[in-house]
């Protein structure tokens, strides 16, 4: 599955703090930049101007788009839901870090994550679920 925006096109790879940004797009919705400058202050100091360079990059990548308002200026909204870019992301790692094995990457989750008991019995659910519908359809 190949991520694309509103226009059908591919979307390009985002670095680490384009993917930073659009996590507090994601959170709040229809934001303003200041909006935004102002939540990531809370992760680490960073200067505004860096932030909206960053939306620029964004809205020109086709991550997000301006959404006209009755204030004055606009705001940015994510054309991509967060799912389809972590589904991305995570093909990658498979693909570069783990041979396209999911088996070395669970392996490795479970080596070297602290998973509570509650988290492991939900994974074994999702399994079981898995293994009842091999095609991943929901019922």
């Amino acid at each position: 599955m190949t991520k694309k925006g509103r226009k059908g096109k591919k979307l390009p790879h985002l670095t680490r703090l384009e993917l930073q940004v659009m996590g507090i797009v994601w959170q709040l919705g229809e934001c303003t930049s200041t909006q935004v400058v102002t939540e990531f202050a809370t992760i680490r100091p960073l200067a505004p101007t860096t932030i909206r360079t960053v939306l620029s990059k964004l809205l020109q990548k086709g991550y997000l788009e301006r959404v006209p308002t009755v204030e004055r200026g606009y705001k940015f909204r994510a054309t991509v839901p967060r799912e389809c870019v972590a589904r991305r992301s995570l093909k990658e790692l498979l693909s570069s870090l783990f041979d396209d094995s999911p088996r070395q990457a669970i392996a490795c989750l479970l080596a070297d994550t602290d998973i509570s008991q509650g988290e492991l019995e939900e994974i074994r659910q999702m399994i079981e679920s898995r293994k009842q519908n091999p095609n991943g359809e929901e019922e």
